[in-house]
């Protein structure tokens, strides 16, 4: 192994669901991070500075949990910053937020480095240790912005000073396993957004639960398959409808519409996913015959488009979103999903995806 390198054996020796587990909640804690600093920059309250210390708290709290402590370095001094815009021994201005967003960049970065090919650029780690260290011994009232902002320089020169080993990798033309691209496709499309990360994979854990619960009526492959590319058609609307907030025209509708047409065919041209092709298509049909794109009604709809109705509307409630400050809670979310019981969803399915909700409002969060 080289010098520049460095391994964590206890964290990648783990079970794959823990650390796509622990993946996810690093996403969370970096999507946090992200709202938190543009509220901030838009003149946001103590409030956000204090959901910025949570979430670099949480994020280095899990790194230890899972024996990542060589990444709990950096984040401690990282997470010191804030805590002195928390005590008011500096200011926060928008340099503060440019050089947190990097920094959290840098530890997605070697994090997935680390997950994909079992060691990480510990250069990389190394710089932005000694980088928080210098600001937290240099930093004062009055010098925020400079020292920031030469912060912000000094981590950007990474790629030429430390990993130019990486600029050399080759790229190659191969087809990966038809999942795995898949997942690749839906990461493509919650990265479209902040305000959508982990979705995909909130969504495939969920209706794996309902589909268990209700005693597998649908094969668990293909629902897999079409719980990661039911929103990829969306990749294809414009942007400026994909991120529109208040209502949609005639026009824009009919757009958005078309994103379960384009998802089907891209599982019906991969081969083999005719069913959950069925399932991406059917999952903005309604109960009563009233959704898209063919006004199927009641068991017309397939039971794992039906499924997909019910958790994706579940995982939209619940995600944070521009013009929603906070995510709803569960219970009022599946109290939304019962409401809309029999006219939009399945009762017998929504009866059971409230026994799935209930076990994880009861699951031990220690």
């Amino acid at each position: 192994m080289e010098t520049n390198s460095l391994s964590c054996p206890e964290f990648l020796a783990m079970e794959r669901t823990i650390i796509d587990d622990f993946v996810a909640c690093t996403r969370e804690s970096c999507a946090e991070t992200e709202i938190c600093v543009k509220a901030l920059d838009q003149g946001g309250s103590n409030d956000h500075v204090h959901r910025l210390f949570r979430a670099l708290h949480s994020l280095k709290g899990n790194c230890q949990m899972v024996g990542l402590t060589p990444f709990t370095e950096p984040l401690h001094k990282v997470e010191d910053i804030v805590a002195k815009i928390r005590s008011n021994q500096i200011p926060y201005a928008p340099a503060v937020g440019e050089f947190l967003l990097l920094a959290c960049d840098e530890i997605e970065d070697l994090l997935a480095e680390l997950i994909n090919t079992r060691q990480t650029n510990n250069a990389r780690r190394l710089l932005l240790c000694e980088v928080s260290s210098g600001l937290l011994s240099r930093l004062n009232p009055f010098n925020v912005v400079p020292e920031f902002q030469q912060a912000i320089l000094q981590l950007d020169k990474k790629d030429r000073n430390i990993a130019p080993e990486s600029k050399s990798r080759k790229i190659l033309l191969e087809v990966p396993p038809d999942l795995e691209l898949m997942r690749n496709l839906s990461e493509h499309i919650d990265n479209l957004s902040i305000y959508r990360k982990n979705r995909s994979d909130q969504v495939v854990q969920m209706t794996e639960q309902l589909n268990q619960a209700l005693g597998l009526p649908v094969d668990p492959v293909q629902l897999q398959a079409a719980s990661l590319m039911h929103d990829v058609g969306m990749s294809f609307i414009p942007h400026n409808i994909f991120n529109k907030e208040g209502s949609l025209s005639k026009e824009e509708l009919r757009k958005i519409q078309e994103h379960v047409v384009i998802g089907s065919q891209f599982l019906l041209r991969f081969g083999g996913w005719e069913q959950a092709a069925r399932m991406v298509l059917d999952h903005h049909e309604r109960f009563d015959g009233s959704g898209y794109p063919n006004g199927a009604k009641a068991h017309q709809i397939h039971p794992g488009g039906r499924m997909l109705a019910i958790v994706d509307t579940f995982c939209s409630i619940t995600t944070e979103r521009s013009d929603r400050t906070f995510k709803k809670s569960l219970l009022s979310a599946i109290s939304e999903i019962n409401a809309n019981s029999d006219t939009q969803f399945d009762p017998d399915m929504v009866q059971v995806f409230n026994d799935v909700v209930r076990k994880i409002m009861l699951r031990p969060t220690t």
